[in-house]
């Protein structure tokens, strides 16, 4: 439910104005839905109120290479019949998910860079421990922040 299928889309940005030297590019930065609104925002020329999550996109539409995120937190809360509530953090390589209702807690664990379609959970990989251990902190850290 958190795997790549449903959480990574492509985003097209057509802007008639930009040069023909900034078209057609492909940003492998990580944007999300929370961004399209400060996006629009910026490129209407309104402020974006300090209380909106998300980033504007314009530098990167802009050709340019920002100090950008380099991971995000990710949570499924909603009740929902046959999809189990979750939470979990992506980087750039990696991904962890957790199923915060189910007893024991189910995680998973995935190296994106080597198993770009998660078939292999790292979680139940004893020689993953210190790299599961690093990423629970990471995602404890990202869910106490976004409260």
């Amino acid at each position: 439910y958190g795997h790549e299928e449903s959480i990574r889309v492509p985003l097209v940005v057509y802007d008639p104005r930009l040069p023909q030297s900034k078209r057609g590019q492909k940003r492998d930065e990580m944007a999300l839905n929370i961004d399209i609104a400060p996006t629009l925002l910026d490129l209407a020329g309104a402020d974006i109120p300090a209380t909106m999550q998300g980033r504007s996109l314009r530098s990167l539409i802009d050709a340019k290479s920002p100090a950008w995120r380099d991971e995000f937190f990710y949570e499924h809360l909603f009740e929902y019949p046959t999809i189990p509530k979750s939470e979990g953090v992506v980087t750039q390589r990696y991904k962890y998910l957790r199923y915060i209702e189910s007893t024991p807690m189910f995680e998973e664990l995935y190296d994106l860079q080597t198993d770009p379609h998660e078939q292999y959970n790292l979680a139940t990989n004893s020689d993953s421990q210190d790299l599961l251990n690093e990423m629970r902190m990471k995602c404890d850290a990202l869910l106490e922040a976004a409260r």
